[in-house]
């Protein structure tokens, strides 16, 4: 039997995305971006079937609440092969 990947609605609206703007993203950008409040729940499962991978992580700066600059890591995320090669067209057949 085939395992068949079922999108939510912000799944596929993220892999959608991720198809036309293939790059490395981080997910507080790629939230922004797509305006998917709860980003990180709706790559964990892209993640767990294999259409989008993590990358090396980055380092930028930040300013926090008390106006004090220094620098974090972030993750970064991109899609696989599978993930460019999906067709999300076809999840209500």
């Amino acid at each position: 039997m085939d395992a068949r990947i079922i999108l939510t609605d912000c799944g596929a609206a993220v892999l959608a995305f991720l198809q036309v703007n293939d790059k490395v993203w981080v997910g507080k950008d790629l939230g922004e971006a797509t305006g998917i409040k709860g980003i990180y729940r709706v790559l964990t499962p892209l993640i767990a079937d294999g259409l989008v991978d993590y990358d090396e992580p980055i380092e930028r700066e930040f300013i926090n609440s008390k106006g004090n600059t220094s620098t974090r890591s972030y993750k970064t995320y991109k899609l696989t092969d599978a993930g460019r090669a999906f067709d999300y067209s076809d999840q209500n057949k």
